[in-house]
């Protein structure tokens, strides 16, 4: 009587391991179906991020390198300005470096290889 109450056991076991693993297999596949439609907007989503990076880099480096401005209209005329702040050389420990890393951001190179990577990965396994 022993031997059949273990395999009876096992048997149940068994049967509630496959119904498992049947559920997880459907929501496995409602997961690809979801990341197959998202796919577009996240490839596009993360050229955004690309490009906005991109631009706020161009912008520190407008705001760190001067440029060549067209005088101003009083110092063509020979006017001497009054009011414009003079540039300082001098630089304190309290201002930020215009490069260095933001507190909290974590820096990504090829964001978008990394996506495009990801969707080609999940397209392989479901060959």
């Amino acid at each position: 009587m022993l031997p059949t109450l273990i395999d009876f056991i096992i048997v149940v076991l068994l049967i509630g391991t496959l119904v498992y693993a049947y559920l997880l297999d459907r929501r496995v596949r409602t997961l690809m179906l979801a990341l197959r439609e998202m796919e577009p907007m996240v490839g596009a989503f993360s050229s955004a991020v690309d490009q906005s990076a991109r631009s706020i880099e161009d912008l520190r480096e407008l705001s760190v390198t001067p440029r060549r401005a067209e005088p101003p209209l009083q110092r063509r005329r020979g006017a001497a300005p009054a009011d414009e702040p003079r540039p300082t050389q001098k630089t304190t420990a309290a201002s930020p470096d215009p490069k260095g890393p933001v507190r909290g951001q974590t820096s990504v190179p090829g964001k978008s290889d990394l996506v495009r990577t990801f969707f080609d990965i999940t397209k392989e396994r479901q060959k």
